[in-house]
């Protein structure tokens, strides 16, 4: 018998695609800016600080985003991850902290030739 149980995530909206509107490039940190419309979060506008730990070869990524929805309520969430390039895309896993309590694990993929991130958010809380 294992001590071990699979980490089962259920997905939280349908994968979102969002438009990168600017990247700022630095010799150690980048910062992409993104805005889509999300079912579970209306209009969405979202910041991603990605610092290259050059001796772990990976990005720690930290953020914002912020969800307008048509009903007149907001959502404000925080997150922290890790991230690695392949080529022109970079693949971030992060942990998301949303206005209410709630929990997200996020996988975003930033395809830096086509100027998107592919979101998919899976409900931790």
């Amino acid at each position: 018998m294992s001590n071990t149980e699979p980490l089962t995530l259920k997905a939280r909206q349908d994968r979102t695609i969002m438009n990168v509107t600017s990247v700022e490039v630095g010799t150690e940190e980048s910062v992409l800016h993104a805005q889509s419309t999300m079912s579970e979060y209306g209009k969405v506008y979202t910041t991603y600080e990605m610092t290259l730990d050059p001796i772990r070869g990976l990005y720690l990524v930290t953020g914002e985003g912020r969800g307008f929805m048509s009903d007149g309520n907001f959502a404000s969430g925080q997150f922290h991850g890790v991230g690695y390039r392949e080529g022109s895309t970079f693949t971030m896993y992060n942990t998301v902290n949303i206005t209410g309590s709630t929990q997200n694990f996020d996988v975003i993929t930033f395809d830096a030739l086509e100027n998107t991130l592919t979101v998919k958010a899976y409900i931790l809380k």
